[in-house]
């Protein structure tokens, strides 16, 4: 009799323990579905939008404090300033600087005794011990305000332009202001003739244009260790500025000032005309242009040197490469390949020479 094949008890255990796990999972589910909460609203049953009133903005969740309107300062009295220039002097442009005098007189419209017209200074001065700045000659009362006459001598600082030198045209531009720059004062100048120049006054190598004066102001960029009046605020001095344009007389500049210029190009010249003893020639060529360019940076500041000058000197010293370089080619190169082709260069050699210098000077003239 054969035996009946019976599953084992303990694959028996394992199936029944698998369907109860499967069971509880199922019932598990479906307890958990039915404790959710259902939505409070759905796409298809929610209330609209509530309108966006966009005219009317919203209100800042904090709005700083109104600031307090500030009460205006009654007008001050006008000062008024008037400029008679009699003399300018000692210009020097490696010390970015000038002297000037000046007769200065000042109508004031207010009380006599609150005259603030001895408090004045040129604020681009330079002062010396043994410089006077303001000296007053004479005080007295026209037409119910009180007018002032001072004579002003003073070095003034000028930032040179000289990057045309010596086609340059000048600015000489003298600010006059109180000494307290946080003092209060209404500068203007005098309606007629703010500023007027001798008709003795002549400025050696220079020409005089017509001055100017007007009302201007100076930014302090800093607080000067007392609280702002308002965050960022930019404190103003008022002052006065008188304008003095001068234009240099080029012609009388030019011959003293670029003499070794013009030597070096006439040593190249006569280097190209004479067959002997050239490379003396060239070097002192080199030697004029060279001494030229030191003996102008030695009365001129180095921002001279960036301009018309520094240009110049380079087209000078091209030109002397162009002689040596052509000589040499034509005479010991080309010379042996082809000796008539070697003349006819050589005669076109000093006119290309002069040529393209004077062209390249006249380029650069400003």
């Amino acid at each position: 009799m054969k035996d009946v094949p019976v599953v084992p008890h303990r694959r028996r255990l394992w199936m029944a323990l698998a369907a109860l796990a499967f069971a509880l999972t199922l019932q598990i589910g479906f307890w958990r579905a039915a404790a959710m909460p259902e939505p409070a609203s759905t796409p298809a049953t929610s209330a609209p939008p509530q309108a966006v009133d966009w005219g009317r903005p919203e209100a800042p969740a904090a709005s700083p404090p109104l600031r307090q309107p500030t009460l205006r300062q009654p007008t001050l009295p006008p000062l008024q300033l008037g400029a008679y220039i009699t003399n300018v002097n000692d210009i020097d442009l490696l010390n970015d600087q000038f002297s000037i005098e000046l007769l200065l007189w000042t109508i004031w419209q207010g009380d006599p005794d609150r005259n603030p017209s001895d408090q004045l200074r040129i604020l681009n001065g330079v002062y010396n011990g043994d410089t006077q700045r303001f000296e007053r000659i004479r005080r007295d009362q026209i037409n119910g305000s009180s007018w002032s006459l001072y004579t002003v001598r003073s070095p003034v600082v000028k930032r040179w332009r000289l990057q045309r030198y010596p086609f340059d045209d000048q600015l000489l531009h003298v600010q006059i202001g109180l000494e307290d720059p946080l003092q209060p004062v209404n500068l203007d100048v005098v309606p007629t003739d703010p500023s007027t120049i001798s008709p003795g006054l002549i400025l050696p190598g220079w020409i005089l244009k017509p001055p100017n004066g007007y009302a201007s102001s100076i930014s302090l960029m800093s607080d000067l260790g007392r609280p702002m009046a308002e965050v960022g605020a930019v404190r103003r001095q008022p002052t006065v500025s008188f304008d003095l344009p001068i234009q240099r007389r080029s012609l009388l500049f030019v011959a003293p000032d670029f003499l070794g210029y013009m030597l070096a190009v006439g040593l190249c010249c006569m280097s190209l005309l004479i067959t002997r003893s050239r490379d003396d020639l060239i070097l002192a060529a080199v030697v004029s242009a060279g001494g030229n360019y030191v003996f102008i940076a030695g009365q001129l500041p180095v921002t001279a040197m960036t301009g018309f000058i520094g240009t110049l000197q380079l087209i000078i010293f091209l030109g002397i490469l162009y002689v040596v370089a052509a000589d040499e080619l034509i005479d010991n190169q080309l010379s042996l390949v082809n000796a008539r082709f070697a003349r006819v260069l050589k005669v076109f050699l000093l006119p290309s020479y002069v040529g393209m210098t004077l062209l390249g000077i006249w380029w650069i003239i400003p």
